[in-house]
């Protein structure tokens, strides 16, 4: 009677992780003489593996007087769940070496180890003692060795084992969509058809997966699918569910369908908040975002690095510096509680927004800085004229030894170009592999091009086209296009045209380009021709123009 008792406390102490009224059993236990039978034993140890003490469970593991299955299995079980899977299959060898047979769950334990464990020998090793013991057919070690082979990336042997398997549970099939999410979304709208013909229930996370699979397909219309059979099955009450459906319409560029799944969830958490808010600003309207925002502050939900990084993004395309200043506000409150990626985006928001001494200010007060904060330094000053102050931030991030990337590069030499520095560009330019280790990309030649152009170097800057390693893109031969138009070099630019609509016949810019051309020099039968050719290639006037026109006009 008085170890049911004390068992019974014991069992509740481990599912409710209370530790010290655990070790205050314990202690009565040793005061008293009580810890007698393998049976207090095990439920000790029980407690002390499920609560996370895996030293104390190990020593009394090692003290125990005798031990049966159980008790391997509880101290194998626990070091799994608390992060030891290489010590757990070294206890699970022991128990092998010491004679003991082990039972479903230590099997279980044992191949979620492997899940974890780098070696998977193992993972096959004990899937075979479990053909061996007769266990083949129990489908909880068949979800078990699931989910070790698709963490090991083998993929196509679960889809085997799988198809081969006498039983499955909603868990199988759970363990193999989330294969598929790992390793190639394509077989999701698939296995979700051959799901719902083999009569198989979905549960909340077969639907949170596979709308997250559908969202990264960009899959509407099997989404509208998935969302019917949601409100049949009743399972949107769950916000992990709510979260991926809202994610789904949100990928797929539909804001009114995801603000109204949004808006239909009974529970939100931040993420949900931050995922619609991020979802708002993605499909182009900021405003929303911050409205998002701000409507979650109200309701009392904490932000989190997520949402200000959100919120700073917004306050960038907007170029709104005042509400940018009132979410800095909120940065400082959370304290630690961001990371640089957060950090980063109140440095380009300030950038977007002019205010490059507030940028500065951030910058210099950054205990951590990363090779993004010193580009998005360097492309703040140059955006704002600042071409000199661009390069100077640059000498200073190699004089702390950050490397920079291709990225970096690329600002440096729009610094470079904003101001026609074309000897240090030149300098950067031919210095980039030697120095860096980075080949200059079609970017880099690009931004060159650009401000050879600038300079009515016309000439120069087809050369270096010509002269490239590799078979200049659109984005090139469209950049000199650009300056031919300001410098009225028909000629060239009726060359960069010809190389550009080879390359792509569809690209409205190119034809507006030289469209423009012609009309600068009154050539009005070559506009007419140019018009006449983009109605036979059906080619649509966009509005707009890329940053190659805009810089071209410059």
């Amino acid at each position: 009677m008085e170890e049911e008792k004390y068992s019974h406390l014991l069992k509740k102490c481990a599912e409710t992780f209370n530790l010290n009224h655990g070790k205050a059993i314990h202690a009565k236990f040793i005061k008293e003489s009580l810890l007698s039978s393998l049976f207090l034993h095990n439920h000790l140890l029980n407690m002390y593996s499920k609560c996370g003490d895996t030293v104390q469970a190990l020593q009394m593991f090692d003290e125990m007087p005798q031990r049966n299955v159980v008790s391997w299995s509880a101290i194998i079980s626990g070091l799994v769940q608390h992060g030891f899977p290489n010590k757990a299959l070294s206890v699970f060898r022991l128990m092998s070496e010491s004679g003991f047979k082990p039972n479903e769950f230590t099997l279980v334990s044992a191949l979620n180890a492997c899940s974890f464990s780098e070696n998977s020998i193992q993972m096959y090793q004990i899937y075979g003692l479990i053909i061996r013991l007769g266990f083949e057919s129990n489908v909880f070690l068949t979800n078990a060795f699931l989910t070790a082979l698709i963490r090991h990336k083998n993929v196509v042997e679960a889809m085997e084992l799988f198809e081969k398997c006498p039983e499955r549970d909603i868990v199988s099939w759970n363990s193999m969509i989330a294969g598929y999410l790992q390793f190639g979304y394509s077989e999701i709208p698939r296995f979700w058809c051959r799901m719902n013909h083999e009569g198989v229930k979905p549960d909340n996370f077969t639907f949170a997966s596979v709308l997250t699979g559908l969202a990264s397909l960009s899959d509407l219309k099997m989404g509208l699918q998935v969302h019917a059979q949601l409100v049949k099955y009743g399972h949107l009450d769950e916000i992990c569910v709510g979260n991926s459906l809202v994610d789904m319409y949100l990928k797929n560029q539909n804001l009114i369908e995801g603000l109204k799944a949004f808006r239909e969830m009974p529970h939100k958490d931040v993420i949900t908040w931050t995922e619609m808010a991020s979802g708002c600003l993605q499909c182009g309207q900021p405003n929303e975002a911050l409205k998002i925002i701000e409507e979650m502050k109200k309701l009392g939900v904490k932000p989190n690095k997520f949402t200000l990084a959100t919120a700073f993004n917004a306050c960038a395309s907007l170029a709104s510096l005042e509400e940018g200043k009132r979410i800095h506000g909120l940065r400082i409150k959370l304290g630690d509680e961001v990371d640089i990626c957060v950090d980063n985006a109140l440095l380009d928001m300030y950038a977007k927004c002019g205010s490059m001494d507030s940028a500065s200010d951030v910058f210099v007060s950054m205990n951590d800085r990363s090779v993004v904060s010193w580009t998005t330094m360097i492309m703040g000053f140059a955006q704002n004229g600042f071409a000199r102050e661009a390069l100077e931030i640059f000498d200073r991030m190699k004089l702390e030894r950050i490397e920079p990337n291709y990225i970096t590069l690329i600002c440096v030499l729009y610094a470079c170009g904003q101001a026609g520095f074309i000897n240090e560009a030149w300098e950067y330019f031919s210095s980039m592999a030697r120095n860096h280790g980075i080949a200059p990309g079609e970017d880099h030649y690009a931004c060159m091009v650009l401000l050879l152009g600038r300079l009515g170097r016309i000439k120069e800057a087809e050369d270096l086209i010509r002269s490239m390693p590799f078979q200049p893109g659109l984005l090139v031969w469209q950049t000199l296009l650009g300056a031919c138009r300001v410098h009225g070099d028909l000629e060239t630019g009726k060359r960069a045209a010809e190389e550009a609509l080879a390359l792509d016949k569809e690209d409205p810019s190119t034809y507006v380009l030289l469209s423009n051309i012609f009309a600068d020099s009154s050539n009005w039968d070559g506009v007419r021709d140019m018009r006449k050719l983009m109605k036979t290639t059906d080619v649509k006037k966009i509005p707009g123009c890329s940053w190659i026109e805009v810089n071209g006009n410059g």
